[in-house]
């Protein structure tokens, strides 16, 4: 009867230790929904600049001010006028980190969230999508607290697409990434 009792107890706990290492695992290899929801986020922003610039040579005179204004991004959220994305960070959208206006021949812009915080840094520069060729996606670039890395299709050293460990060099909180789309 004891022996049974104490076999009883060791399978119960080997369930739970097995139940919290799959969380765990879990945990750290998908990103949450709020993560994941921001980064799709990402795709539908660039879908719809492209659906508006369809008919032009380049993306001149795209800016985050420029999309409010030409009510180019209805489906996303707006706080104070401001655009901001699942994670209730800023978004900007336009030439570099700030969001510059896009100038005459630019054939692409960039797509930037800011204010990261470490682990959401790492998720987002990481985060695979499904068809980064349909996405036009050319570059990937992490700015951290003290450093800056680009990641491109067909680079030797810091290729598309970022991995974890190449993320969580540079992503500090704080952080920004930036998606260069074409």
């Amino acid at each position: 009867m004891n022996r049974h009792l104490q076999t009883r107890q060791l399978y119960v706990l080997l369930a739970i230790m097995t139940a919290a290492v799959i969380l765990i695992v879990r945990q750290y290899v998908s990103p949450n929904k709020k993560v994941e929801e921001a980064a799709l986020q990402v795709e539908e922003i660039a879908r719809l600049v492209r659906q508006n610039y369809a008919s032009r040579v380049d993306y001149w005179g795209l800016s985050t001010q420029s999309a409010i204004d030409n009510n180019m991004l209805t489906n996303l959220s707006y706080d104070d006028g401001k655009l901001i994305n699942a994670l209730g960070k800023p978004v900007k959208i336009g030439s570099g980190e700030n969001g510059d206006t896009v100038m005459p021949g630019e054939r692409s812009f960039d797509v930037v969230y800011s204010g990261l915080n470490t682990g959401e840094c790492i998720a987002l520069a990481a985060y695979r999508f499904e068809r980064p060729e349909e996405l036009g996606l050319l570059q990937v670039t992490i700015v951290g607290k003290d450093n800056r890395q680009s990641f491109s299709w067909g680079e030797e050293t810091f290729k598309l697409p970022v991995s974890r460990p190449e993320a969580k060099k540079i992503c500090r909180n704080g952080s920004k990434v930036l998606w260069t789309m074409e």
